[in-house]
């Protein structure tokens, strides 16, 4: 096979660990530590010995599927999420009536009616984004994602194959890369927010007519054409097929 971007396609060994990585960065560029989940196990000494320490600098769960379910968003919104929220009201000194925002996209897991109730008792709020907007609403899919996932790449080094506790180490590596301080504040501007100075802090100042031009266009386009609705499931069967339906 031929590929555009050969400088980073690396043939890999399917055997290898699948993991899936929750990452989450912050207005004032800041990366929370990456939640990793994968179906197989890595020991302390395993992480610790590719300086992976855990509840640290990541957290590696366990899931039979490799990916993020109800059960483990719960897990990243307390042990993560909530946890950061808390040290940063107590560094800035903050009261009570100041809320967090939590910008995902529309995945079930992350907007489970638990998870809400969690978020909404730690005074986060909630924000989902409609199915199809992320490349265009969501920081870390317009800047950090796609940066992530070259300097992973780039840091296999020709390497075909690579254990859970290795896959971790690169994962927090290609991370922290990504997620720079100048990358961020760009990612959230594109998404129309804003950081200003307010005293010895930021705050968020958002654009609300960022996107007016394209939803003009969006409407524009809409209405010249003509659009034939399609049935997308499958047709309902009204004969018997074979001996186990007899």
């Amino acid at each position: 096979a031929e590929y555009k971007d050969d400088e980073i396609h690396i043939a890999v060994d399917r055997s290898e660990p699948r993991v899936s990585a929750m990452i989450a960065v912050t207005l004032d560029s800041q990366l929370l530590p990456p939640f990793l989940i994968s179906k197989e196990s890595a020991t302390q000494q395993e992480l610790l010995q590719n300086n992976v320490i855990q509840n640290e600098n990541a957290i590696v769960v366990n899931s039979t599927s490799s990916m993020m379910n109800i059960d483990l968003m719960l897990q990243w919104v307390r042990d993560v999420l909530i946890k950061f929220v808390k040290l940063q009201s107590q560094k800035y000194r903050l009261q009570n009536r100041y809320e967090a925002v939590l910008i995902v996209d529309n995945m079930t897991a992350h907007c489970n009616k638990d998870v809400k109730e969690l978020l909404k008792a730690n005074s986060i709020i909630l924000l989902a984004l409609p199915l199809h907007s992320t490349n265009f609403t969501q920081p870390c899919d317009v800047g950090i994602f796609g940066a992530l996932k070259l300097y992973y790449q780039q840091n296999r080094e020709g390497i075909a194959q690579f254990t859970l506790a290795q896959i971790a180490a690169h994962i927090i590596d290609a991370s922290q890369k990504a997620a720079s301080l100048l990358t961020i504040k760009n990612s959230f501007a594109t998404c129309a927010v804003l950081s200003v100075v307010k005293g010895d802090h930021l705050e968020a100042d958002v654009n609300m007519h960022a996107f007016d031009e394209d939803m003009q266009q969006l409407q524009a386009d809409n209405t010249s054409t003509a659009i034939t609705l399609t049935p997308t499931g499958r047709k309902r069967k009204t004969a018997k097929f074979g001996i186990l339906n007899s």
